[in-house]
């Protein structure tokens, strides 16, 4: 297999880590320790030694909350995440309805995007408006490129490889780019009857074409509908105005630096077209999509008669395990382990297929200015000394996983050395359905699709359904900022 045929692979992604003992991080070290001096400390300080009774007991509860891990994360982070949960359950704080609120316009939208508000700016360039979300409590601009993805499956290594490099330089680009915190690709597939197939290849069939041709196309058309489903997909920015130069005083001002953020975002080489900056009917179609799915085919005189409460849901509700709004259900997973091999380019096909339901898959970026990824690799490195150094004094021999690791950090400082830039990430998928009783089948679907992404692992946002659901969407809502 030569170099022009040859698939390239892509890995080394590590989770970042900081000091700690074994596996556990700074935090958890801190608890498991202060767990174990406890019951000393209350001896010293003058204590009877019947407290060992109850001492002991709590101390070893909480070292196997904090060291026992479910889907990835510490037992105590899930026993706290529940227990908020079921407080603010009780509260009725996981309870939206917009139709009780004295106004609407104050509280637009349930959960993290209550402070967004939509404006539409105008260029001075002559290419019409642009929608722009406004966090009204952040400052923060948010702005939306809609894409074409073109397909890369029957492409050269020698393609490939260019894409994947132009897309790796686009984003070291960002870290250059004043006020941009973060990108996010998001691809949301939406299952069709194929009434729109049908449509669009009755509308220009030739009645000059040759017999034969129009019965292949009209066999083809019939045998689509099952396997037919529409794609949108779209890249925002979230853009901090406060933080460039020019330091603007107004949202006018802010607007303005927004859009020079936008312009200066340069995908070409990457695989993908860009349509055009996403307007502000784009952005309502596109988050009353995700509410309501069917709305994404929403004739635009309908779209662009919605004020921004309206696209978002009239009653919603946010369970522990999933997401209810206006009759649909959603259910969201967050991305727990990237993969540890070596992935091809098209590892997320199966993630990104269409299946039988709604879903929405994005991948978010936080590309880190020099001096953060330079304290950021320095930090992992000391944190991998600091592990070094506690092995030899317990006489710990290391771990296959833990060699393998700290190779791949010493990889990531020297490339960072050179000149690389550093990007956090992290991948969201949500599927929606129209009915409670076909959401088993939905996970199942998407559990399916996950396993074979090339080693992925997920895990469900439990008490998060509403805020992982609006991750995906163009209004700046972000867990890696």
């Amino acid at each position: 297999m030569n170099a022009e045929t040859q698939q390239p692979l892509y890995g080394g992604w590590r989770r970042s880590k900081s000091m700690g003992i074994a596996t556990l991080n700074s935090g958890q070290t801190v608890v498991v320790v202060g767990a174990m001096l406890t019951p000393i400390m209350v001896i010293i300080l003058g204590g009877p030694l019947s407290t060992l009774a109850v001492t002991v007991p709590i101390a070893l509860t909480v070292i196997i909350l904090t060291v026992w891990q479910r889907h990835g994360m510490p037992l105590m982070s899930y026993a706290i995440g529940r227990a908020r949960w079921s407080l603010a359950n009780m509260r009725g704080e996981t309870s939206y309805r917009s139709v009780f609120l004295p106004s609407p316009e104050a509280l637009d939208l349930p959960g993290m995007v209550a402070p967004t508000k939509l404006i539409r700016a105008e260029a001075s360039d002559g290419r019409g408006s642009t929608g722009l979300v406004w966090n009204q409590r952040t400052g923060t601009m948010t702005a939306a490129l809609l894409l074409n993805p073109a397909g890369s499956l029957l492409a050269s290594g020698t393609t490939v490889r260019s894409q994947v490099t132009a897309w790796g330089d686009t984003l070291a680009r960002l870290a250059d780019e004043d006020g941009v915190q973060m990108a996010a690709v998001t691809l949301q597939i939406t299952p069709s009857s194929g009434a729109a197939l049908s449509d669009h290849v009755r509308g220009r069939l030739d009645p000059a074409a040759p017999p034969l041709a129009r019965q292949a196309i009209r066999e083809l058309v019939e045998g689509a509908p099952r396997a037919s489903a529409q794609m949108a997909a779209w890249l925002s920015l979230v853009i901090d105005p406060a933080a460039s130069p020019e330091k603007p005083t107004g949202p006018a001002e802010s607007a303005a630096v927004a859009l020079g953020a936008l312009d200066a975002v340069d995908l070409s080489g990457a695989g993908v077209d860009v349509l055009r900056r996403a307007t502000d009917v784009d952005i309502k179609r596109l988050v009353r999509g995700a509410f309501v799915p069917s709305d994404m085919d929403a004739p635009a005189a309908q779209i662009e008669e919605l004020v921004w409460h309206e696209v978002g849901p009239v009653a919603a509700e946010d369970e522990w395990t999933h997401y209810q709004h206006d009759g649909h259900y959603s259910t969201s997973w967050v991305l727990r382990e990237a993969p540890r091999k070596l992935v091809a380019y098209d590892s997320l096909l199966k993630l990104l297929a269409p299946g039988q339901f709604t879903r929405r898959v994005t991948l978010v970026y936080r590309v880190l200015p020099t001096h953060e990824a330079q304290a950021v690799v320095e930090r992992e490195i000391n944190a991998n000394d600091a592990r070094r150094q506690y092995r030899e004094r317990t006489k710990r021999t290391s771990t296959r996983r833990e060699r393998v690791d700290a190779v791949h950090a010493e990889r990531t400082a020297e490339e960072e050395a050179m000149g690389a830039g550093m990007v956090q990430w992290s991948i969201y998928v949500t599927t929606t359905v129209d009915n409670l009783a076909d959401l088993p089948a939905a996970r199942r679907e998407i559990e399916k699709a996950a396993r074979s992404s090339g080693g992925l692992r997920f895990r469900p946002a439990f008490g998060g359904q509403s805020a992982a659901l609006v991750v995906g969407l163009p209004v700046g809502i972000n867990p890696l900022l």
